[in-house]
């Protein structure tokens, strides 16, 4: 289990399953509950992982997390295939804010909004 992942709040854990699923090649590696409707599910991407909790309640701390009022993090993916995966999301209907675009630093990035709105900055590594 890594030490740090992050959590994307959303209204439909298995909407965006899917998106991550399709787009990413994402498995589920947790759910809860294990059957019906899920509220909290985690996957894995390449050694990553990322949680997806229903996020229309009020959490621990006693806040509900959305509507979120705007972002204040970017998940950011490396990828093998950065075209292929900007394809991928526009398949989805999602937001694709930032083209693919070559960095002076030698990587190639851009950035695509998820369906919960999360802004994800995907990169593909130079050569």
């Amino acid at each position: 289990m890594p030490d740090v992942f992050p959590i994307i709040n959303c209204r439909d854990v298995l909407q965006l399953r899917g998106f991550y699923e399709r787009v990413f090649g994402a498995t589920e590696i947790y759910r809860f509950p294990e059957g019906g409707d899920p509220v909290y599910v985690t996957v894995a991407i390449g050694d990553s992982h990322l949680a997806l909790g229903l996020g229309t309640s009020p959490a621990l701390y006693g806040e509900t997390p959305l509507p979120a009022t705007g972002h204040a993090v970017d998940v950011c993916l490396y990828v093998a295939d950065l075209d292929g995966v900007v394809t991928a999301a526009r398949e989805e209907s999602v937001g694709v804010p930032v083209e693919p675009s070559d960095m002076p630093w030698g990587e190639r990035v851009a950035y695509v909004q998820d369906p919960a709105g999360t802004m994800l900055l995907v990169i593909q590594g130079g050569n």
